[in-house]
């Protein structure tokens, strides 16, 4: 993701949900997700979380926790055209998970072929 020390916003490239969809899928089984916005300030703040996805339908404070830890805390963020419920159903989670947070770098790498900085 971003070689220097700030921080980068990203959204995903058009068509490219289901690409997103399959990775998250396959993270979750492998265990390299962190989910819900409380658990991933936390992970933010101990520096374990290199992306931090967000549906567009998360409420605004949700968003705003996350952006606001993302910059202080120098980690990447995007904000995916899928809701919480499409999200929480790909990675096998019953209700809306509206923050996912990705601790492996294969996975962020995988993720980032499919993001474009946001303007």
């Amino acid at each position: 993701m971003s070689e220097h020390n700030e921080n980068v916003s990203y959204v995903l490239r058009k068509g490219s949900e289901q690409k997103l969809l399959g990775l998250l899928g396959f993270a979750a089984r492998a265990r390299k997700l962190v989910c819900g916005t409380d658990l991933c300030r936390d992970e933010i703040r101990r520096g374990r979380l290199p992306l931090v996805i967000v549906a567009h339908d998360a409420s605004a404070n949700t968003k705003k926790r996350i952006a606001d830890a993302c910059k202080y805390y120098e980690t990447d963020m995007c904000t995916v055209p899928l809701t919480s419920f499409e999200l929480s159903e790909r990675i096998g989670k019953t209700g809306s998970i509206a923050v996912i947070g990705v601790t492996d770098m294969n996975f962020v790498n995988g993720i980032a072929a499919h993001l474009e900085p946001s303007h």
